[in-house]
């Protein structure tokens, strides 16, 4: 039974090893955490909140994709869209 007990316990040590890295392989690149999965021109993950803001419409223009998520492109235009209609007009009279 000793060498059994053993056998587990090293099982135990390798797999307490091996997950944290197994982890940290699985999420790599922007998108992974659940962000619109977009690089920013300054190398880091743009969030949903600035994606028109920071990469343009669409999102390829000023940054580069490492694992899009469904909806990044809509994103980006609301964004935009919010950003411009927040703009005063040129021509408007006070």
């Amino acid at each position: 039974m000793q060498v059994h007990g053993q056998s587990i316990f090293f099982a135990v040590v390798v797999a307490t090893i091996l997950c944290p890295i197994a982890d940290a392989q699985a999420c790599s690149g922007c998108g992974c955490r659940g962000g619109p999965g977009y690089r920013g021109p300054k190398g880091r993950c743009v969030g949903w909140s600035d994606i028109g803001r920071t990469c343009g419409d669409p999102p390829t223009t000023h940054c580069s994709a490492e694992g899009p998520n469904a909806g990044a492109d809509e994103a980006a235009k609301a964004d935009l869209k919010a950003i411009e209609a927040g703009k005063p007009k040129a021509n408007s009279a006070k």
